[in-house]
């Protein structure tokens, strides 16, 4: 029976015929979803040079452009990719928009969302068949809704019907509680506008049921995938130790499948972060399902003495065989950021762990410091997200899926009459 969260190294896939482009391509998270939804990624870009190794070492077939976006022209993409303009089926990015919490009508200069810009400038210039952007599902209220407005409107400048839907990794087979917001943009001439978007594959419920701060029901995540399904596999390794063997067999479909493809018995980025003699005694502590309100008073930081008991509930909480991981943040190492301790052993999760969580097999290793590791996991879009976003976007290429299809839910509806000014260019 063929194990369907296997991922494939590029080389080893037959492609389709469809060609990608990956700009904010981090570690390769998306890189590798397109790939293994039958894109060819002619090309993947990053400022980042521990990215740039990690993709290089891993995905060596796919061309990587070590640089800031800005740099970036689109004379540049055509010569490495001899595309001609139209030629490109996907353009897919994730330019951080951190700035569109502080913008207003004249605060377009701002650098963190002249990267949005800039992704946009290289879209339209290209004028693939379809634009897809992810980003956090809180972009959708910053500053009022003005973010959400101005996406809608440089999309549709550049050509654009575009639609929007938070999609939780969970619900692909992601073992992870894990919210993205994605844009999806047919070019005008395509005939479509509201496709693209995949059906949820685990748990009862459908797209835009399950948000995040809101109860959801034993029943709708039936058939999440848990923790133990993620890394119970894994041998076990100490705080500030690095072991590179494993040491027991898999048992579950998602731990064969993250297994696949391995020829050794090494497994390569479990290391667990060092920590102080005062967090492993709070560590200690703490029973599977736990957090700084089962920590004895003496013991607490004393930051958090005086902290209500209904605030900050998931710090330091170890994490339940049997539940599904939170999201994965750059700090996971801290087990003050949240519900990253081990179930069994005392210690935050490794890195390899959180990649597992991730969904990245285990023969993609990260490279880089220890730093530069916790980052490219914590910032990278889930690959088996990446995957079904991609080959549901395939589908609607080959005309496997034609229109009409309804709009995704969502709880935020881009406007299809946006106010100008908010990226507008200073008079």
């Amino acid at each position: 029976m063929k194990n369907r969260y296997v991922l494939k190294k590029p080389a080893s896939i037959e492609p389709s015929g469809l060609t990608a482009i990956d700009l904010f391509s981090g570690a390769g998270g998306i890189t590798l979803g397109l790939a293994n939804a039958g894109f060819k990624v002619l090309l993947s870009s990053d400022f980042s040079a521990a990215c740039a190794e990690t993709h290089t070492y891993n995905l060596p077939d796919t061309p990587f452009h070590h640089s800031d976006v800005r740099d970036l022209t689109p004379a540049r993409i055509r010569s490495i990719t001899g595309l001609k303009k139209g030629e490109l089926d996907v353009l897919v990015g994730g330019p951080p928009c951190q700035g569109f919490s502080i913008i207003g009508a004249r605060k377009a200069d701002d650098p963190r969302n002249g990267l949005f810009r800039e992704f946009m400038r290289i879209a339209e210039a290209l004028a693939p068949r379809v634009v897809v952007m992810e980003n956090v599902p809180g972009l959708a209220t910053l500053n009022g809704g003005q973010a959400l407005r101005a996406i809608g409107r440089e999309f549709r400048a550049a050509g654009y019907e575009v639609s929007g839907a938070e999609l939780l990794a969970a619900q692909y087979g992601v073992p992870q509680m894990r919210w993205r917001y994605f844009f999806i943009g047919w070019r005008k001439d395509s005939g479509f506008r509201h496709a693209g978007f995949p059906l949820p594959t685990h748990g009862t419920a459908g797209i835009g049921d399950l948000v995040p701060n809101r109860t959801i029901t034993a029943a709708e995540m039936r058939g999440f995938l848990t923790a133990r399904d993620a890394f119970g596999d894994l041998p076990t390794v100490g705080a500030g130790e690095l072991v590179s063997d494993y040491t027991g067999s898999p048992d579950q479909d998602y731990q064969k499948a993250m297994r696949w493809g391995m020829t050794s018995s090494t497994v390569a980025n479990h290391y667990a972060p060092a920590m102080s003699e005062k967090n492993l005694e709070r560590i200690r502590h703490l029973k599977p399902g736990q957090d700084w309100r089962d920590l004895p008073h003496e013991l607490l930081p004393d930051s958090m003495k005086r902290a209500l008991r209904k605030d900050h509930t998931r710090r330091y909480r170890r994490m339940t065989w049997d539940g599904v991981p939170r999201s994965i943040i750059t700090r996971f190492r801290d087990p003050k950021s949240g519900e990253y301790t081990h179930p069994e052993q005392h210690r935050t999760i490794s890195i390899r762990e959180a990649a597992r969580i991730q969904s990245f097999p285990d023969w993609f290793e990260f490279r880089g410091s220890y730093s530069e590791q916790y980052d490219q996991v914590g910032n990278a879009v889930p690959v088996l997200l990446a995957t079904a976003v991609a080959r549901e976007v395939a589908g609607v290429l080959q005309g496997k899926v034609t229109e009409p299809v309804r709009p995704p839910k969502s709880r935020y509806v881009i406007p299809s009459a946006v106010q100008p000014g908010l990226f507008a260019d200073p008079a």
